[in-house]
């Protein structure tokens, strides 16, 4: 017993004095990543303090934030991201395990009957001689059992870099969860502003049919009294007519949107009726939303450039496994036996323990070649981490660029809008009266609509700009820490 001790002791005080060979992770600069240290697009509104983590309360619409939270509790995406992260968490408790010695125990029980056979008296042997016949039979029973034990000492580390590596990617899962709800929501509020802005137009066309049945009655009426050519009431008809079939288009490009907000969002179609119909027409804009912080610390709250930069550590963890495995592997093992009954006399109990050492010496160039392989897992990891900060600076300075021009776009559009109604109501008033000819009204008409048209698009422009912004800057990241804890 005092020889296992003194083992125990050695190989215990070795394990603790090793070290994990291969690089230690550090995270790279952001002068190394080339992040700018300022906004090249100009700041919206000249930069509110509204805070983006109250980002759907700012388009008061309580049906918006209700889908967005419906989307988030039944939406598949959702629940694949929370399934990644209980692979990853026990991924990370059997990397953690092979810290621990190993022990599994074994036992068996048996019984057997043998029969002896022997010749004597007036009977003929097999050997030519005789005798009588007689049989005995022999039971016998026993049982055996015992503990084997291993134990693998991490004196290079590669347990502590597989450990390292599961943690990294365990983290990373948690920022995919978190990434994949900012895109969901972000889907959500996209399909919704565009049922809303399908709405709108389809609002207009409505009025506009209005407008092209008050002039068609009209234009008959001149017609009866000799005041209108009948092709005038043909043009009335046909640009009715024509008016009808837009409304259908439109109508069926505004279920297609409601159809794609079910699939997100989990809600039946007659719900959906319900909700739509509420706020019909009315596309949400959010308040202006500040974003003082430098594009660094912006960036690096972005949920998928934080899972990039954890799977980075992991690659590098990686790295290290493989270097470790060139090393030499010792392993304590031991075992314990016991025998008992009649089957197994003569069987004594034992035991065993000591060290086992494994050492790759030739294996044809392997081991090497997955150091290397590693490696450029490594390099490749980091090349996908700076690809993602690149796109994720690219996002940002491109939704605010998007939302500048969306601005201007709309007030340009209301302004037009206005002027052009203006202009349309003056001239039906000369129709009316007599003073212009319906081919006029007609184009000025055409052109109204077109305006029309054109604002609805901008003001979907200006909140999907919004949107992007949104997702550009990570969403509400708060919910997740920097060491990726939800």
């Amino acid at each position: 017993m005092k020889n296992i001790r003194n083992i125990l002791y050695v190989l215990l005080i070795s394990m603790l004095s090793g070290c994990a060979v291969g690089p230690d992770y550090k995270r790279p600069t952001n002068n190394e990543l080339n992040i700018p240290n300022s906004w090249h697009g100009v700041l919206p509104h000249g930069g509110s303090n509204l805070q983006l983590i109250n980002w759907w309360q700012q388009f008061n619409d309580p049906i918006l934030e209700m889908m967005i939270s419906s989307a988030l509790n039944t939406n598949p995406t959702i629940f694949e991201a929370l399934a990644k992260i209980k692979q990853a968490q026990a991924n990370l408790s059997s990397s953690r395990s092979y810290l621990f010695p190993s022990l599994t125990a074994t036992g068996s029980a048996a019984a057997s009957k043998n029969s002896m056979q022997s010749i004597s008296g007036g009977s003929t042997t097999s050997s030519g001689g005789s005798g009588d016949f007689f049989t005995n039979n022999g039971l016998a029973n026993g049982a055996s059992g015992g503990v084997n034990m291993s134990w693998e000492l991490d004196l290079f580390g590669a347990t502590r870099r597989s450990i390292e590596a599961s943690e990294a990617r365990y983290s990373a899962s948690k920022y995919d969860w978190n990434d994949a709800k900012v895109s969901l929501a972000a889907q959500v509020a996209d399909a919704y502003v565009s049922v809303r802005e399908c709405q709108n137009l389809l609002q207009t066309y409505r009025e506009e049919n209005k407008s092209r049945i008050a002039t068609q009655n009209l234009t008959q009426l001149r017609a009866k009294s000799g005041f209108a050519a009948r092709t005038d009431v043909s043009q009335a008809t046909g640009s009715l007519a024509q008016n009808n079939v837009t409304i259908a288009m439109q109508n069926a490009v505004c279920q297609q949107y409601e159809n794609q907000l079910v699939a997100l969002t989990g809600i039946t179609h007659e719900n959906m009726n319900q909700y739509l119909v509420k706020n019909y027409g009315v596309i949400p804009l959010p308040e202006s939303v500040n974003i003082s912080a430098i594009p660094a610390q912006i960036i690096n709250q972005r949920p998928d450039v934080a899972s990039a930069e954890r799977n980075l550590a992991a690659a590098n963890a990686d790295f290290g496994v493989a270097v470790a495995n060139r090393y030499p592997q010792i392993s304590l093992t031991g075992s314990i036996a016991l025998n008992t009954g009649s089957l197994y006399s003569g069987q004594p109990s034992s035991w065993s323990l000591g060290p086992d050492i494994t050492l790759p010496l030739v294996d044809g160039g392997y081991l090497r070649a997955q150091e290397s392989l590693y490696q450029a897992k490594y390099e490749q990891s980091l090349a996908s981490y700076r690809n993602t900060v690149i796109t994720a600076i690219r996002e940002v300075e491109d939704a605010l660029v998007r939302i500048n021009a969306a601005n201007q776009r709309v007030s340009a559009a209301e302004n037009s809008v206005d002027n052009y109604q203006d202009y349309f109501n003056g001239f039906n008033q000369k129709y009316e009266l007599g003073w212009a000819n319906l081919l006029d009204l007609e184009t000025v008409r055409v052109t109204l609509l077109s305006s029309k048209e054109t604002l609805a698009i901008a003001k979907l422009e200006q909140v999907e700009a919004w949107i992007a912004l949104y997702k550009a800057v990570g969403g509400s990241w708060n919910s997740v820490d920097k060491d990726g804890k939800l």
